[in-house]
């Protein structure tokens, strides 16, 4: 029943418009590609084939169907996948469906139910605690505020959440799952809260607004404690995809088409209170490249505001590099004379001193062109060096050719030299970062494929096409492939039996490597035919000389025994 539910949802969707919901996708000969949907590319290397509803992400050598794409794009369990696909086709969800696939809707909702009775515990204690109220009002958050943003109190008891929670019907089991208490490895092992002792800030799912964890702010002033403690991840909170405020910002950055980010989730609610909606800030950790993913389907403008100690240096030279692979335009607000941005932003006649800061805020080139130049140009011929190192590195980035110029004219007018010399240490310095630098995934022209794999591809590909010249010769021709595995999936193809998931991907990616090559070239019957006898020509010379390689081991064997 299930199997049969499974595959109806994936007859009633079209994942050639499930992917163009992430990616920019475009035809090419029977197939769709686009960039990858997963990771950072320039070239194209994610095909799709709307004939098997399958596709292959050819520079991270996977593959799959619908539902995989949607457990991975959706960072997802199968179970929530198929539900999700369900919902997009209008298909009833049987009662039963996948008991033993990871968390259903309901299994999050019972989560969300305990995330959102915690909320509703720490808002209460922060009302009956003097030193929780005091502690906010000294950090310019007023009552209105503490509500809005759902703000509130861990307590001053070890395990009063914990006792709350059980009395409201919630289980151990799920108490610890979601990550508000966990049990002691000492003493008599019972359930600790995590967030005792500290200010609560609800984080939310982007979607639907409902609570996925917490992070807490110590203000007991105890030692070798964290000052801020976040919820460790649970089957519905990921911290390397998750933003905090992005279920506030969301239409604030679609209709402003651009996102403030920030390094904290008091900066967020100081910056959303200021009237600056479209702000957001990570979850205790550092940018990702899932963070920057997420934002780009709805702003391709990023807007940097990350503070002005030696951390936030950093993360603001990260955060460009981050966004300039993405081939995003990054923007830096310059936070020199302001020691924290929350606190800046308690003052609220600042409001009109950030709003003219985003206004004049310069792109992240010209930001460290000035920058750059400022450091190391009063040192002479070596100051030139280092600025241009410094400045090549984000440049080498760009894609585009016409502003790469741009940028190499401004800079040899800064430096008072023709422009071909600085066009020169360009190129030699790419040409040197080049040589240090290894791809992180082998770029799809680069692939290659055995001889056997792509015979393989090109059967799968123009079966129809081929299988009468195939079939009456399936022994010669299986005898011919050294490789178990090539073997199985090819024999499985002529009896017309079904491949199994991994043969599936691996097939398919033969598959769409064929249909690619054959894109310029008109694949008729003759032109198949021909391919065909040549690759059976070159598989009997490699079978050849697999049987005299094996015949030579055995001879040396013999002779020495």
């Amino acid at each position: 029943m299930n199997d049969r539910f499974v595959e109806d949802v994936k007859a009633r969707v079209d994942l050639i418009e499930i992917v163009r919901k992430y990616a920019e996708v475009k035809k090419a000969g029977k197939n769709f590609v686009c960039r990858s949907p997963f990771r950072n590319e320039k070239t194209p290397s994610f095909s799709i084939s709307p004939e098997k509803q399958m596709w292959y992400d050819f520079g991270a050598a996977e593959g799959g169907d619908a539902i995989s794409f949607i457990e991975k794009i959706e960072n997802c369990s199968f179970r929530e996948a198929v539900e999700i696909l369900a919902d997009m086709a209008g298909v009833a969800i049987p009662k039963d469906f996948g008991a033993d696939k990871g968390p259903s809707k309901n299994d999050k909702q019972d989560l969300f139910s305990l995330h959102k009775a915690a909320a509703e515990y720490f808002a209460t204690t922060w009302q009956n605690t003097p030193k929780a109220k005091a502690y906010t009002k000294n950090r310019g958050l007023s009552d209105g505020m503490v509500e809005r943003w759902q703000l509130g109190y861990g307590g001053d008891s070890k395990d009063g959440l914990t006792q709350h929670l059980l009395k409201k019907g919630f289980k151990e089991k799920l108490i610890a799952e979601s990550g508000v208490a966990f049990e002691r490895s000492f003493g008599d092992q019972a359930m600790m809260d995590r967030f005792w002792g500290r200010i609560m800030i609800p984080i939310c799912e982007p979607r639907n607004g409902e609570i996925i964890a917490f992070s807490g702010r110590d203000i007991l002033e105890r030692e070798k404690v964290g000052k801020y403690v976040n919820s460790p991840e649970n089957p519905v909170y990921h911290k390397s995809a998750t933003l905090f405020g992005l279920d506030r910002a969301r239409n604030s950055i679609k209709e402003l088409d651009a996102v403030i980010l920030v390094e904290g989730n008091l900066d967020v609610i100081f910056a959303h209170e200021r009237g600056f909606t479209n702000t957001v800030a990570t979850c205790g950790t550092a940018l990702t490249d899932d963070h920057l993913r997420t934002l780009r389907r709805l702003t391709s403008n990023f807007y940097l505001a990350f503070d002005s100690d030696l951390a936030g240096k950093k993360a603001t030279l990260k955060g460009v590099e981050m966004c300039l692979e993405m081939e995003l335009n990054p923007f830096v607000i310059s936070l020199d004379e302001v020691k924290d941005f929350g606190d800046f932003l308690v003052n609220e006649n600042n409001a009109i001193v950030l709003q003219k800061m985003i206004e004049d805020c310069p792109p992240a080139l010209d930001f460290f062109l000035e920058r750059f130049a400022a450091k190391n140009l009063p040192q002479g011929i070596e100051g030139e060096k280092k600025f241009l190192d410094s400045f090549f590195f984000f440049l080498k980035l760009v894609q585009r050719p016409i502003e790469v110029d741009e940028y190499l004219k401004r800079i040899a007018q800064k430096l008072n030299r023709s422009q071909a010399i600085i066009e020169d240490e360009f190129h030699k310095f790419t040409a040197k970062q080049s040589n240090f630098t290894k791809p992180k995934f082998v770029p799809e022209t680069e692939i290659r494929f055995s001889r056997e794999e792509n015979f393989v591809g090109f059967v799968y590909a123009f079966w129809e096409e081929l299988k009468g010249a195939i079939e009456p010769k399936t022994t010669e021709i299986l005898k011919l492939l050294g490789n178990p595995n090539t073997k199985t999936i090819i024999e499985k193809r002529i009896k017309g039996e079904d491949l199994d998931k991994e043969e599936t991907a691996q097939a398919l990616a033969w598959q769409l490597w064929q249909e690619k090559q054959f894109e310029t070239i008109e694949a008729d019957p003759m032109v198949l035919k021909i391919t065909l006898q040549q690759y059976v020509v070159n598989l009997k010379k490699e079978a050849e000389n697999r049987e005299r390689t094996a015949a030579a081991k055995a001879m040396n064997k013999n002779a020495s025994a």
